[in-house]
């Protein structure tokens, strides 16, 4: 199947994880990520080589030319968002296309892996640098302030 994303140009954003421990950026992306049964690790690594790539962001100039989130001098929050993958079934929603969480947890690190790569990060610290990422399996509470909406969705 596919890692579906969805691309959030933010001009700040703020994760809460469990602990109530805070991870922010500053102008950038947030990226949603979720993984579909039959995902390859190579797909996943092609996923985060599109977000380090696609020409989604601001620069300086507001309305001006687009440019890749690096190129902007953005930064990059990933959230894990498996409620990409439902479907809908009447009135209600299911997730039989979901990968299951130990392989999800594993496909997720690769992702963030790959992303940090892209920015030229050699370190594995969350909530350091131009890569920060929230907790995979885990209920988190988001705030971000956008300047658009500006939200793209994507199925790599």
């Amino acid at each position: 199947m596919s890692v579906r994303l969805l691309v959030q140009q933010v001009v700040s954003a703020k994760l809460v994880l469990p602990g109530d421990t805070e991870i922010r950026i500053g102008k950038g992306v947030v990226v949603f990520v979720c993984f579909l049964k039959g995902v390859t690790e190579d797909l996943v690594r092609k996923a985060g080589r599109v977000v380090m790539t696609v020409k989604l962001s601001e620069g300086e100039e507001e309305g001006g030319k687009r440019m890749d989130v690096l190129t902007a001098g953005g930064e990059v929050l990933v959230v894990p968002q498996a409620t990409l993958g439902g479907k809908l079934k009447g009135n209600s929603l299911q997730y039989h296309h979901n990968v299951k969480p130990v392989e999800g947890a594993e496909l997720y690190r690769v992702f963030c892996e790959v992303l940090r790569e892209g920015m030229g990060e050699q370190g594995v610290v969350k909530g350091e640098g131009m890569v920060k990422e929230g907790q995979y399996g885990a209920r988190q509470v988001l705030s971000m302030e956008t300047n658009g909406p500006y939200s793209h969705a994507f199925d790599i």
